[in-house]
């Protein structure tokens, strides 16, 4: 089984061709700009001559941008040439990868913290956002894992609990509304 996987959630672009849960070729560009000018370049490298079997995208949280980015290529990917597509977040992608079945996880952008809690490895309840201080009084209450070392041999496995989902149906994970409502606005004129 060849998995494509895309991460483009954040400032990085993470392009890997798993066969059989083994990294077989990536493609990455990790604290660049302009992420939308690298990217079709990049996956066309990475997928010469190549074929894959499912697309494995990650949908959030992070950057407004980065994330539309992922997903709408991913989107269009499985829809064109008809390929099964699954659909992980970041914050599950750190709580597989830790040893610890109950945690809080919380992935930074600069200005605050996405919040993932987690019991048995399943999400307690809905993700949030808090800002930096807010951060600190939550990590003064309980403790938070935000260095987390993504292990991608446990992620592929968690996956291959995951449903396929139809291509129209995946959709980013936006967390800040604030953002997005400023985003949608903006488009509206």
């Amino acid at each position: 089984m060849k998995t494509l996987f895309i991460d483009t959630h954040y400032a990085d672009i993470n392009l890997h061709l798993y066969v059989d849960k083994k990294l077989y070729k990536k493609e990455e560009v990790i604290g660049q700009k302009q992420n939308s000018t690298l990217i079709m370049p990049l996956l066309s490298k990475l997928l010469k001559n190549e074929d894959y079997d499912e697309i494995l995208v990650v949908n959030g949280p992070g950057s407004f941008t980065g994330v539309r980015l992922g997903v709408t290529i991913a989107k269009t990917l499985a829809f064109t040439l008809k390929k099964p597509i699954k659909v992980i977040d970041y914050l599950d992608m750190m709580n597989v990868s830790l040893s610890s079945k109950d945690h809080i996880v919380g992935l930074s952008d600069g200005n605050g913290y996405f919040i993932g809690e987690f019991n048995d490895y399943k999400k307690a309840k809905d993700y949030y956002y808090l800002n930096n201080s807010n951060f600190l009084s939550l990590m003064q209450q309980k403790s938070v894992d935000t260095d987390v070392s993504i292990d991608m041999s446990k992620v592929l496995k968690y996956a291959d609990t995951l449903d396929y989902t139809p291509a129209h149906a995946v959709n980013p994970i936006y967390i800040k509304l604030i953002g997005v409502e400023y985003a949608e606005k903006s488009n509206e004129k």
